[in-house]
């Protein structure tokens, strides 16, 4: 019976271990994923920058073109000037294309044949200047009626689409590819802490029959003859073996189920204690101790399970948000004319309840721009920005947010200052990372908020950055286009 006790009490610590073994392919899988989901997001990035090249060249052509044409058709040097920008910048813009197609034999022989139309191209637009400006204007005409240029362009323009619909194509290769990953990996998280919740209910189901066992063993040596004493040795010895093995088990449960669910810590905790609880009735020949061995294994023990449940769940809500910064990142944008003053006081509105609460101000400037952009992505950039702002007010200091613009260049800068706990200098940059938090971790969050602010914005086309002062407070600075790059695109 005692051989069946020690054998029963084998059988948990190899069932931890094999919830140890899950949590550790768990760990390994996802560290490959992320190696993975890295890579193809560069891979996409390149793709676009590609794609963006290849804009950047055919309308460069076109902008050099035209200011020939304006120049021979009325003689005046201001035509010129969009000319001779166009040109100097053509080398840059095919250098840029020629290193970006390096690595695609095919794509790089297109680049190399764009250089030569390119050239080609340029030379007759100089040729023609040329002619025209020492008064030989037929000769002048005359190359431009030869429609030698205009053959160029066609080949050109079919080389360019050629070019950006390979880039298209890659871009949407490999999001598929990003969303197989988001997948694979909720699907191996959620498998992964059903299997470990399944071996830990194990677990306790053969602990509590290895205690079973080993009352019934006590029993036995308690009715034994002379031979009690030696016998009550040799059980003796073999209940320290079970017990090193049960600290073993400790060992196991604290030092390899360490993994991205961080709740695993509690877990530890509560093992230790039942263990503890259990050591002391193995040792201890005294009966009192049962119930607390007792409670230990039907209430303690158990108990611990919850936290790999919360684990898992936690690990499930950090994947479902990589999920939505792909879904988002895959949204169609919907361009129309966003009044700024509008999208503020309808997120103010939201938040009056919190704004009310901390005792916040909140400083709008009588008007804001207006802008051509994807209404639902602003609200949610500034959205999120005034929630934080308002989550993170200095403690016994009424809140003040003050919201500003400035217009320039076909640009808009929106910053949102407040004067809350602020922000350390080396966490600037870290904030905007996915998963990641800066400072006290008093408040509730994921660490995505910011990460899909940055997602959002640069993919309208501009860029965030912050200030940041501890204690004083920070300002974010948000760079927007006055009209989507997309829309501007299609009105060219």
């Amino acid at each position: 019976m005692l051989k069946t006790a020690l054998k029963n009490s084998r059988l948990p610590v190899a069932l931890m271990g094999a919830g140890a073994l899950v949590l550790l392919i768990i760990v390994a899988t996802s560290v490959r994923l992320a190696v993975r989901t890295t890579e193809l997001t560069d891979a996409v990035l390149q793709s676009r920058t590609l794609r963006s090249a290849a804009t950047q060249e055919l309308e460069t052509l076109l902008n050099a073109e035209t200011g020939q044409r304006g120049f021979l058709l009325t003689g005046q040097k201001d035509y010129l000037e969009p000319y001779s920008r166009a040109r100097d910048r053509a080398g840059q813009v095919l250098a840029n294309l020629d290193e970006l197609t390096r690595k695609d034999a095919k794509l790089h022989a297109q680049a190399g044949e764009m250089r030569l139309i390119t050239e080609a191209k340029l030379e007759e637009l100089d040729n023609t200047i040329a002619l025209y400006q020492a008064g030989r204007r037929g000769e002048a005409f005359a190359i431009v009626r030869s429609n030698r240029g205009k053959t160029l362009m066609d080949r050109g323009r079919g080389i360019l689409s050629g070019i950006t619909a390979a880039a298209e194509q890659s871009v949407l290769t490999n999001i598929a590819a990003l969303n197989r990953n988001s997948r694979w990996l909720r699907t191996l998280t959620v498998v992964g802490g059903l299997l470990v919740a399944l071996f830990s209910f194990g677990a306790i189901f053969l602990m509590l029959r290895s205690l079973r066992d080993a009352v019934r063993a006590r029993m036995t040596v308690e009715n034994l003859n002379a031979t009690l004493e030696e016998r009550v040795r040799e059980r003796t010895t073999d209940l320290t073996r079970a017990n090193d093995e049960i600290q073993r088990f400790a060992y196991i449960v604290s030092h390899d189920l360490r993994s991205p669910l961080v709740n695993v810590m509690g877990f530890t905790s509560e093992l230790e204690i039942g263990t503890d609880r259990l050591q002391k009735y193995f040792e201890a020949d005294d009966p009192t101790l049962k119930a607390a061995a007792v409670e230990a294994a039907m209430k303690d023990l158990p108990e611990a399970v919850k936290f790999i449940r919360a684990a898992t769940a936690k690990m499930d809500r950090l994947i479902n948000a990589i999920l939505k910064l792909s879904r988002e990142g895959r949204r169609e944008l919907v361009t129309e004319q966003v009044d700024l003053s509008k999208v503020f006081e309808a997120i103010v509105q939201s938040l009056q309840h919190q704004i009310a609460e901390t005792d916040t101000t909140v400083e709008l400037p009588p008007t804001l721009p207006l802008i051509y952009s994807d209404r639902l992505a602003l609200e949610q950039v500034f959205g999120n920005l005034m929630d934080n702002a308002l989550k993170y007010l200095q403690a016994g200091r009424p809140g003040h947010l003050k919201v500003a613009a400035e217009e320039g260049r076909g640009r808009v800068t929106i910053s949102v200052a407040d004067n809350g706990r602020g922000i350390a200098e080396n966490d600037l940059e870290r904030i905007f990372e996915l998963f990641r938090r800066a400072g006290r971790q008093d408040k509730p969050g994921e660490g995505i908020g910011l990460a899909h602010v940055r997602a959002l914005i640069r993919r309208l086309g501009g860029d965030i950055a912050v200030t940041s002062s501890l204690g004083e407070g920070s300002v974010f600075r948000i760079v927007l286009p006055k009209v989507l790059p997309t829309e501007r695109k299609r009105a060219a």
